[in-house]
């Protein structure tokens, strides 16, 4: 047997490549007991000719996919302030895709289907590109627009995708080539919770709201601004068609992703996780700025690392955009945002989560995984976030 079978379920990703990519179409992805995407493959119709193995990122395939470490990083907050409030942290995604939007391009990225799936889906000039905004915390379907991006790229239409590494590594090992024209960005990544976990929470938040859910902003910014981790925001329509807006005050769900409870196996120990990348750009938040600054960015700012030419002419093209940018040291990098050198610690009490989803979601924040530690940790950070920005920032200085 020469297949994607062969695949150590704590290594997949879910990407999806295996599926697109097999010449007998006989891998499909399906869900897993966790509602995580995993391949199933038809033995009947595998001829072991052993491609999907040799695609897949999660092999030695994935290390010709690394770009030489010629890093520079850089913090920024663009300009357009209803362009911050409508994203996670500095906006730099959103002038990134309105410049390819501008420019005859195409962009792929993820957004919520009719059925609030987070799924990936190109667009192009006069789709609502703010609809790619914000973090899903979810693992998102991308692989189905691998075929129609390469078609984009063959004909030198600029193309911008941006996902996680693990779905950059897999567009790549896709396409087996370098397409000019293409542009990768990848977010920095937490991890990703199962689709099927997602869909859970939204059944109950429907179910308790009486109404149609049409999306999930976590860490919305319209109260509180940047910072304001436990701040998710529902938008839902009523039973009487009526749009309104719910905000969970702890919300499980979020509090599961912020502690790493509820991820992927492979996300604790991710490949990809170092500070050799495979995307363009790579962009997170820039946690501590404070510290290095002295002021405030209350509505968000980003910590960019720049990996290939390509990379540094995006940022070359759209620097007019910020009102802030300046380069920053790798270690001032690292030390914003952790993920840039090391995936996620598995907690003890991950495999609870995924025992007690199975049974509903109702009640899951008093008995599935909270033990008293976590809820306190959950408090404590909700509250703290409501904190000031500036308050903080003296604090760290009194005591620095």
């Amino acid at each position: 047997m020469q297949n994607i079978a062969q695949i150590n379920k704590k290594e997949c990703t879910g990407c999806g490549l295996c599926s697109v990519v097999c010449p007998k179409s006989c891998i499909k992805m399906a869900s897993d007991a966790e509602g995580f995407l995993v391949p199933s493959v038809d033995e009947a119709l595998c001829v072991d000719c052993g491609i999907c193995l040799k695609k897949c990122p999660v092999t030695e395939a994935s290390d010709g996919m690394f770009l030489p470490e010629r890093q520079e990083y850089f913090c920024g907050a663009v300009s357009d302030k209803e362009k911050l409030k409508k994203s996670s942290s500095g906006g730099v995604f959103l002038e990134l895709a309105e410049h390819f939007l501008n420019n005859k391009g195409a962009v792929c990225g993820c957004v919520y289907d009719e059925n609030t799936v987070a799924t990936h889906r190109i667009y192009t000039k006069g789709d609502s590109i703010e609809d790619m905004c914000g973090s899903k915390y979810v693992q998102s379907h991308s692989s189905q627009c691998f075929e129609e991006i390469k078609r984009l790229a063959s004909e030198e239409r600029p193309v911008l995708f941006t996902g996680t590494a693990c779905q950059i590594a897999a567009l790549k090992g896709f396409l087996g080539k370098e397409y000019p024209s293409l542009y990768t960005v990848e977010i920095l990544c937490h991890g990703v919770p199962s689709p099927g976990f997602f869909k859970k929470y939204v059944e109950y938040l429907e179910k308790k709201l009486h109404g149609k859910v049409l999306s999930v902003q976590f860490r919305n910014k319209e109260k509180k601004g940047w910072g304001s981790e436990h701040r998710t925001c529902v938008v839902y329509r009523d039973k009487h068609g009526d749009l309104k807006k719910y905000r969970p005050l702890l919300p499980a769900y979020f509090s599961a992703f912020f502690y790493g409870l509820n991820l992927r196996e492979s996300c604790y120990n991710c490949k990809f996780a170092k500070l050799q990348r495979v995307a363009d750009l790579t962009i997170g938040d820039f946690w501590g700025y404070w510290s290095k600054f002295g002021k405030t960015f209350d509505e968000g700012i980003s910590v960019i690392g720049v990996n290939s030419d390509k990379g540094k002419e995006l940022v070359l093209k759209t620097e007019q955009k910020f009102s802030y940018l300046t380069e920053l040291e790798q270690n001032e990098a690292i030390r914003s945002n952790d993920n840039f050198e090391h995936p996620v610690k598995r907690p003890k009490e991950r495999d609870k989560v995924y025992e007690n989803i199975n049974k509903g979601y109702r009640g899951f924040w008093k008995k599935a995984y909270l033990t008293k530690t976590y809820r306190k940790k959950t408090v404590a950070s909700f509250y703290g976030a409501l904190v000031p920005q500036k308050i903080r920032m003296l604090r760290h200085k009194l005591l620095k």
